[in-house]
């Protein structure tokens, strides 16, 4: 034997035993003495495949993973057929970001050794970076069943299986590897998206959190964390700010902001985030047309349409922004040119229920009730009320009932059940047999005013109806020409004891005008502030001699009265022992005793006037007016809006010339 081949016998053999040494250092975690002898080895024979692969895994576990591909690929192609080789290559290159020299890792992995979990897994996951999810999939599904308890694959399957819109599928897989892993931060996240897809808020925002707890700087999770706030209209500005904190760049995450803050009513915060997602995106149709609507918010509708245009110019048929440029042209009183906006909207998409109530809205306030009443049956889809109750019944769409028995039911708000509630006094004569189910707060005046029927709180499945209809889809079947017949006056029936003892409560406040008054709203956002006012815009009204006012705010302002009295040094009465809240027996006797009641746009104008009590309604001209002078549900109403540009406290002073003349018997 040759000297030269002793010595390289001799160097391979002690390249052997130092890597056979620094296998058990690494195995029991002693990293630093391991590489110490990888690399002896690698001197006494340098292209020794099992230090370069070992000493690799070192460089990848202790993240150097540049230099850990380097190595194991060196292992590579000193010695072509190790599985475990091509394994761990492609685990680092997929670290790495390399999915495509991953993928090829793991397919020579694969065939030299088949079955194969590990290197399944890491196929799985190098596919799915590269978008193939199906293929992801099928190679998740084959390291499981090489090895069914390998829970990293079982979660990795239901990510793709989520991400493939799989979502039912997707759930128990996650749930099974999290309980055999509680550490897959990933799947954790996945799950929450999963429920969140599945309709269960609750439980998929828990999964999220929980996949946060473990990894804060998770953004997709802190996205879709804030997405589920913002739907069910819960504080998402904290998720969206921490969002943003991760990721400060995503244009598409200010805007979201933007309309998160804009749904909570902060309106310059929200063209903030609007106008920083155009800074970093500034073809970004959605946002320029939000940024728009927030301009509108703020009475500013010429920029507004200016910024509807300049989306439209991005996006031609952008229904969004047809909407929005048919609400600025009609703020800037163009209705014909909104009417046609709203309906370019429909064109571009038919099933934009947001234009399409928008026209109503509009169609209805020129008094064209056949059109108006027809485009009002999407409300319930537009997003601007509240959402249609579920039924196990059918809704009725007119024509005959043929023997079927109807359930009329209340929706909305107080107001729009009582502005419509005018209404039934004609549906139960057409309808007999109908039930009415209304806010149980109304239950006993309805059962008082309509004797005869049935009157109950709302139910979950009535057993005893055939078939539903909405309070506001009765004036589609009985209002279609205009001018509609008005209903009775004073419909809506109170207490007769309940009314004595209100009369002898006022009769003692002494000889005079006893008017009620309600100034403002419980709810005020920037878009209906401008409907609404101050107590101490009514001064001139409440020095009026001989006048008795009577608080009609039902949310009391005790605060704001009894500064006003002070200053004032007049006294606006309300009674402690009466919660005009949950007590309407009480307010409604209270208000069948009163000369007047001069309102804002408010649920206790519209109880005024069903009771027939005469009501002063301050406000602009609206589409319960249905095109005429006055409102036709209320007969009692009289409509009394602000000259020109004013704003509705400008009326107050006009209101209170008016009753100065009533109060001298002049009018």
């Amino acid at each position: 034997m040759s000297s030269q081949r002793k010595s390289g016998t001799s160097a391979a053999a002690t390249a052997a035993a130092l890597v056979g040494q620094a296998v058990a250092l690494h195995q029991s975690g002693q990293l630093g003495e391991a590489e110490a002898l990888y690399r002896q080895a690698l001197a006494a024979q340098p292209r020794q495949p099992d230090a370069l692969h070992l000493l690799g895994m070192i460089a990848c576990q202790t993240g150097r993973l540049k230099e850990a591909a380097d190595l194991i690929g060196q292992a590579v192609a000193a010695k072509r057929d190790v599985p475990d080789y091509h394994a761990n290559l492609a685990y680092t290159l997929q670290a790495l970001g390399r999915s495509a020299e991953a993928e090829r890792a793991a397919r020579n992995a694969l065939r030299l050794r088949r079955p194969f979990p590990e290197a399944a897994n890491t196929l799985g996951n190098a596919l799915n970076a590269q978008g193939k999810a199906a293929e992801a999939a099928d190679a998740y599904r084959a390291a499981l069943r090489a090895r069914p308890d390998y829970a990293e694959a079982e979660g990795n399957l239901g990510i793709v299986l989520r991400s493939l819109g799989h979502s039912a599928e997707a759930e128990p897989l996650l749930r099974h590897a999290l309980s055999a892993n509680p550490a897959l931060t990933e799947a954790h996240a996945a799950l929450g998206l999963a429920l969140l897809d599945l309709g269960r808020a609750d439980e998929g925002e828990a999964a999220l959190r929980a996949a946060l707890a473990r990894r804060p700087d998770h953004a997709v999770a802190v996205l879709a964390l804030a997405g589920s706030l913002q739907r069910r209209c819960g504080d998402a500005g904290p998720a969206y700010r921490r969002y943003l904190t991760l990721v400060p760049a995503d244009a598409e995450g200010w805007n979201a902001h933007g309309l998160a803050l804009q749904a909570s009513d902060q309106i310059a915060p929200a063209a903030d985030a609007f106008a920083r997602a155009l800074r970093l995106d500034p073809k970004m149709a959605e946002a320029m047309t939000n940024l728009g609507t927030i301009h509108r918010l703020q009475g500013q509708a010429m920029a507004s349409a200016d910024l509807q245009r300049r989306a439209l110019d991005l996006r031609p048929g952008y229904a969004a922004a047809h909407t929005n440029l048919a609400l600025a042209l009609q703020d800037l009183g163009d209705e014909a040119g909104a009417e046609q906006e709203f309906t370019r909207a429909l064109d571009g998409d038919p099933v934009q229920a947001l234009a399409r109530f928008n026209r109503a809205i509009l169609r209805l306030r020129q008094g064209r009730l056949t059109e108006g009443w027809e485009d009002y049956t999407v409300r319930f889809d537009s997003g601007r009320l509240k959402p249609r109750r579920p039924f196990n019944i059918p809704e009725w769409e007119g024509g005959h009932l043929a023997g079927r028995r109807l359930l009329l039911w209340a929706e909305q708000g107080l107001g729009d059940e009582l502005m419509f509630g005018a209404l039934l006094p004609e549906a139960l004569a057409r309808f007999p047999g109908a039930i009415v189910e209304c806010e149980p707060r109304l239950v006993p005046l309805f059962q008082r005013s309509f004797p005869g029927t049935t009157v109950r709180t709302p139910t979950r499945r009535p057993t005893d109806a055939d078939c539903h209809l909405p309070f506001g889809s009765l004036p589609r079947l009985l209002w279609k020409i205009a001018p509609v017949p008005p209903p009775p006056a004073g419909w809506l029936k109170p207490d007769p004891e309940r009314v004595a003892a209100w009369r002898s409560r006022l009769d003692a406040l002494g000889p005079g005008l006893r008017v009620g008054i309600a100034w403002t709203s419980q709810r005020i956002t920037t878009e209906r502030r401008q409907s609404y006012t101050k107590l101490e815009e009514w001064a001139s009204l409440l020095r009026l001699p001989g006048l008795h006012a009577v608080s009609l705010q039902y949310d009391g302002r005790e605060e704001e009265i009894a500064a006003i009295e002070s200053r004032l040094g007049v006294r606006i009465h309300r009674w402690h022992d009466l919660d005009q809240i949950t007590d309407l027996e009480g307010t409604a006797a209270l208000m069948a005793n009163l000369d007047l009641a001069v309102t804002v746009a408010s649920s206790a104008g519209e109880m005024a006037a069903a009771l027939g009590t005469p009501v002063w309604r301050l406000g602009r001209r609206d589409w319960t007016q249905l095109g005429t002078a006055v409102r036709p549900w209320f007969p009692s109403m009289r409509c009394i809006h602000p000259d020109g540009g004013d704003g509705i406290g400008d009326a107050i002073p006009k209101v209170s010339q008016m009753l100065g003349r009533l109060l001298q018997g002049d009018l």
